[in-house]
């Protein structure tokens, strides 16, 4: 298909969705990244997911804590896949481990004219089978690099959906900070120096965590950044 967002997108405008539905392909032609970036991937070499979530226990102003929630659920999902967990999350919802990305978060809103969150539709990306990756990409890894085995897509999308399930059931009695609390120990390089840009200036800070407005807390500035609003510069290796 398409991608799986535009499929959900389309089962809620057709009247079809319903909570919790999730749609999977293995052959993804057109998927969406953050700030209309496209997910590259090639048939049945990584996960293509998307989630429909009736968010009824968060509040339109607590949309971060939804992409938190899944993010640090995808992130553990990971984790017991490999031997060691160096999993992270970088800032404000890519999946990396090391300082390599293994896979990517897009949740987009439907808001309806009197302000009310009724869908949540939640694409997953996950490098899966990929031995070698395009050139253009920076820092790609897959889940074949880390533990040396293929894994067949379709299967492992249903054991991630199962994953993210119990993890969001378990998590509806979390309160705001216990959300906060758990993302801010897996951000990626939180509490070390790092190289970002912004506005064509380069610049060094350190991530100190990030606000309940999802916007991230840098050591040398004083007002929390809106995503888009710089550029992270990663290390490589």
């Amino acid at each position: 298909m398409d991608s799986t967002n535009e499929e959900a997108r389309r089962y809620i405008l057709s009247g079809k969705a319903t909570p919790g539905l999730a749609i999977f392909t293995a052959d993804q032609q057109r998927g969406k990244g953050q700030r209309g970036k496209n997910w590259q991937g090639e048939k049945n070499q990584g996960i293509a997911l998307s989630l429909l979530i009736k968010p009824v226990f968060l509040t339109i102003q607590q949309q971060f804590l939804l992409s938190a929630l899944i993010a640090l659920g995808t992130r553990a999902w990971l984790a017991s896949h490999a031997t060691t967990d160096r999993f992270r999350i970088k800032w404000p919802n890519d999946l990396y481990w090391n300082n390599q990305k293994i896979g990517g978060i897009l949740i987009e809103n439907i808001v309806t004219s009197g302000g009310e969150w009724s869908w949540a539709i939640t694409g997953i990306g996950i490098n899966l089978n990929q031995e070698q990756f395009s050139s253009d990409l920076p820092n790609p890894v897959s889940l074949f690099q880390l533990i040396g085995k293929k894994s067949e897509p379709a299967t492992t999308a249903k054991s991630l959906c199962t994953s993210l399930s119990d993890y969001l059931q378990k998590a509806t009695t979390w309160n705001q900070e216990k959300i906060l609390e758990q993302y801010q120990q897996l951000l990626y390089c939180r509490g070390e120096l790092c190289s970002f840009s912004r506005a064509g200036t380069s610049f060094e800070a350190i991530p100190l965590g990030v606000n309940a407005n999802g916007e991230l807390l840098l050591d040398s500035i004083e007002k929390p950044i809106q995503y888009g609003q710089l550029e992270w510069r990663i290390k490589s290796g």
